[in-house]
């Protein structure tokens, strides 16, 4: 699903000319209009049976047909993410509690999914025949599960690993899984310097070995991995606030190794839940070099979801690049995964993207970055809810160490404080939020088969216009009051093309 980028990127290449520190301030929206568009594209492949979102020419769909926006947030969350190791030792990083008062935060301020990291290692920590699992751990996960659903907030649940596992990395896989395996006096406590430790031979060799079509060992390991994620869809297979499982966090490997990775792991997660979304990602040197590989044939599976993470500058930019980036500095990332999303004919979710709150270009930055995924209709998941400063301290919350008090940061709220789409009640041709202004305006093709409305969700009570917000669908006005969580409910529906706004009064 090819997007016509030309006329925009043109605009917004003048944009970044004329003021390329405010880029959020120029703004790209075309002259408001309210005026429907006199064709638009749509879609009429049939959705997947896959609950409770479907995939149809690369866009999520619910059972009522429309096409679904997942706006999302990555919560660590202490008790799930595995960094303990044992008694005498320090876990690498702190932790922190997340709870039913943060997810129905998350949910207020405009998220609707929590990318929620859980590690092999807490899942299989001991390698016995047949495997073993444990209990309470998937208790605990399905707990946190439980909370999202009452908060009115789905779950993608991801085989998270950084640097492969805990024991010589950040998370990951178990101490078995290593191979070649640790010695006992290799295996440090406490923080480490991650980006060493990836890179390092000791963590690229246990990669080598996972990935590997010709080891042994590797066809183990994978097999074991497999059963451990069918274990685990086994577990939530017909529970609807779980969204999709994610095969693994940032993987190290080939493009072909990846691919046979992904196809097979998915199978087995399929096997125990025939309905469940399946999540992917490239080798993790994309968060470099901003593109991946663009696949020329869809993996052998259905109902699977594109999940790049966008990091451009974060990594290795510096500060030259944090003092002159502009909107076109982050576009190419951007629109690199769109086109790899629409090689492997798969929706395009954003799995992580951030930047450090307290840089002067913060909200530049990340308010160029949702501008951007709303012009690649692509949904996302924001790095991080919370993290304690051991782990530099990202987030919405300031964390207050003398007083162990988080503190939400107005000013990271504020970025987020947008006007979004839920659920749109036909096939998009484009959708946008623009800063200055606030105004929101989505365009569609409706379907006379959708009976249910489109559903947008408006910002924060204390982040909206004191005038208050106006609504109207093809230039007639409408009547609408937000639930409890923010979300509109908009009666603009029937076959043709329909445009609407929300703008203040």
């Amino acid at each position: 699903m090819k997007r016509l980028r030309g006329a925009r990127a043109g605009l917004l290449a003048i944009c970044s000319l004329v003021a390329p520190v405010a880029l959020v301030a120029c703004s790209s929206s075309a002259p408001a209009t309210d005026a429907p568009d006199a064709a638009a594209p749509s879609c009429t492949a049939t959705a997947g049976a896959f609950s409770p979102l479907a995939t149809r020419c690369g866009q999520f769909v619910d059972a009522q047909g429309r096409v679904v926006v997942l706006h999302g947030v990555n919560a660590r969350v202490r008790g799930l993410f595995d960094v303990d190791l044992g008694a005498g030792k320090k876990p690498r990083e702190t932790v922190p509690v997340v709870d039913a008062t943060d997810l129905a935060r998350v949910r207020v301020v405009g998220f609707d999914v929590v990318r929620l990291p859980i590690h092999w290692s807490a899942i299989e920590p001991d390698d016995t025949t047949p495997p073993t699992y444990v209990a309470a751990y998937l208790d605990a996960v399905a707990a946190l599960v439980a909370a999202a659903k009452g908060a009115g907030v789905q779950v993608l649940l991801d085989f998270h690993q950084d640097a492969y596992s805990k024991w010589f990395g950040q998370d990951g896989a178990p101490l078995w899984a290593i191979v070649p395996p640790l010695s006992p006096a290799s295996i440090l406590d406490g923080p480490i310097d991650l980006g060493a430790a990836t890179i390092s031979q000791p963590v690229l060799a246990a990669f080598t070995t996972f990935f590997s079509r010709t080891s042994a060992d590797g066809a183990r390991l994978r097999a074991r991995y497999g059963q451990m994620a069918a274990k685990v869809a086994a577990r939530f297979a017909g529970d609807d606030t779980v969204v999709g499982i994610e095969l693994m966090n940032e993987p190290n490997a080939t493009d072909a190794e990846l691919r046979a990775f992904d196809e097979e792991t998915g199978a087995a997660i399929r096997a125990a839940d025939p309905t469940r979304l399946v999540f992917f990602e490239p080798p993790a040197s994309r968060n470099l070099v901003d593109y991946a590989s663009v696949a020329t044939s869809p993996l052998g599976l259905e109902g699977v979801v594109y999940a790049p993470h966008v990091y451009t500058g974060v990594f290795r930019g510096g500060a030259a690049f944090e003092s002159s980036f502009t909107l076109e500095d982050l576009r190419p990332s951007n629109a690199a995964a769109r086109d790899e999303a629409d090689g492997w004919g798969a929706p395009l979710f954003v799995g992580e993207f951030g930047f450090g709150p307290s840089s002067a270009r913060y909200a530049d930055y990340i308010g160029g970055q949702l501008q951007l995924q709303d012009e690649m209709m692509a949904s996302s998941a924001y790095w991080v809810w919370k993290e304690d400063p051991s782990e530099g301290q990202w987030g919405f919350y300031d964390f207050d160490a003398t007083s162990g008090a988080w503190k939400e940061r107005d000013a990271v709220r504020k970025v987020f404080a947008r006007v979004v789409p839920r659920a749109i009640a036909g096939w998009p041709s484009s959708w946008k939020f623009d800063a200055p202004t606030r105004r929101f305006e989505l365009r569609y093709q409706g379907d006379p088969k959708i009976t249910a409305p489109t559903l947008l969700h408006l910002p924060a009570p204390e982040d909206a216009p004191s005038s208050g917000w106006q609504l109207s669908c093809d230039g007639a006005p409408l009547a609408a009051t937000p639930d409890a969580h923010g979300d509109l409910t908009v009666a603009c529906n029937g076959a043709g093309a329909h445009v609407v706004v929300v703008a203040p009064k």
